[in-house]
């Protein structure tokens, strides 16, 4: 048999063994919210660059990170931790609203202290009846970083489809696969720490050995909430409302089903108004948010007689995922114990200072 033939066979015997057992990467990240990426860009200063993969079923790119964070209304509602956030972001940009939360009724705008009573407030809704803060998403990062974002995040970025997640038994001591992640293309891939930024009921969903891990690491996912909702921004021509505070403009005045929060801003690229609903359906149709997108528009219009009139374009993010709460931050504590290669991030991530009423985007710049 020739040489050449012979490390045919060899290469041939090698990869089949590789795709069987599955690469092996240092470091995997499950996500694809501003969490995940900010974790790429912190393990980049303490890894090796070849060690950290992101996986995501969708491309990651400047632009929609943009869009979903600085586009929408306020999702940081906390003073004191943008108190705290400064301290791990030193050049953040966050500027407050000048204004507090009102709500609409009987055809005038009220202050929640005020005699007037708002219609139902819904659990979920309760978040936006603080003051809100912008966060300029770019001042999170280096300037070099965001300037090269779109080819530092490719380099880490697999796209792919997950199937299973697997606590594996380390065999190996120079590559600890402490993890064997399996995607809908048969492909495998190990890894010695894994980080975790998507639902934790997707999470559970593709563990593979339930049964072999402890009540703490089940109990921790499954306490955890939920929430889908929607958000849209639509470029103005101009304001139809000049004040910076948060609107609660009820659904409807005689169901309770909720309110749209909207808000309007002035900004570098122009005007905007963003509106937020909560979406209480666990599998909705497009058809019925649909629906409630052309009935956020007519409330607004009411409201502000002329508004659709003065739109230009819009951008529409549903999120499946948007707020995740009911952190249990004991158990976090006993999760890493137990499983130290196994790191929640974003909005299920630990704090590094005792805050553990923080939640949503409060919860992902705090850890």
């Amino acid at each position: 048999m020739s040489f050449g033939l012979l490390k045919h066979f060899k290469d041939r015997k090698k990869t089949s063994e590789e795709e069987s057992s599955g690469s092996f990467v240092k470091n995997i990240i499950l996500g694809s919210d501003l969490g995940a990426i900010l974790k790429v860009f912190a393990l980049r200063k303490t890894e090796n660059l070849d060690s950290i993969k992101i996986i995501s079923n969708r491309v990651l790119n400047k632009k929609t990170l943009v869009e979903n964070y600085n586009l929408g209304v306020c999702l940081l509602r906390s003073e004191n931790a943008v108190t705290e956030i400064y301290k791990n972001h030193f050049n953040a940009k966050i500027l407050p609203q000048k204004g507090e939360p009102i709500f609409y009724k009987d055809g005038k705008f009220h202050e929640f202290n005020s005699r007037a009573k708002p219609m139902q407030i819904l659990n979920e809704e309760s978040f936006f009846l603080s003051k809100g803060f912008r966060v300029d998403i770019s001042s999170l990062f280096s300037p070099e970083d965001w300037e090269n974002f779109d080819s530092i995040i490719s380099s880490h970025l697999d796209i792919r489809i997950l199937e299973s997640v697997e606590k594996s038994e380390v065999k190996d001591l120079v590559e600890k696969s402490e993890w064997s992640l399996t995607f809908k293309d048969f492909k495998k891939m190990n890894c010695e720490n894994l980080y975790v930024g998507i639902s934790p009921v997707k999470f559970l969903s593709y563990l593979r050995n339930k049964d072999e891990l402890t009540s703490d690491f089940i109990d921790f996912f499954t306490s955890i909430q939920v929430q889908s909702a929607l958000s849209i921004s639509w470029k103005l021509k101009k304001l139809p409302y000049e004040e910076d505070k948060t609107l609660f403009l009820p659904q409807s005045m005689t169901h309770e089903w909720g309110h749209f929060i909207v808000e309007f801003e002035e900004n570098s690229e122009g005007a905007w108004a963003h509106g937020l609903f909560i979406v209480h359906e666990d599998e909705p149709q497009t058809e019925d948010l649909g629906s409630k997108i052309k009935l956020m528009k007519r409330v607004i219009e009411r409201v502000f007689p002329q508004f659709e009139n003065q739109i230009e374009s819009e951008f529409i993010r549903f999120d499946d995922e948007m707020f995740m709460s009911g952190v249990k931050d004991e158990l976090l504590e006993k999760l890493s114990f137990d499983y130290p290669t196994l790191n929640p991030i974003g909005q299920l991530s630990p704090l590094k200072v005792m805050m553990p009423t923080e939640k949503f985007l409060s919860r992902i710049l705090l850890s």
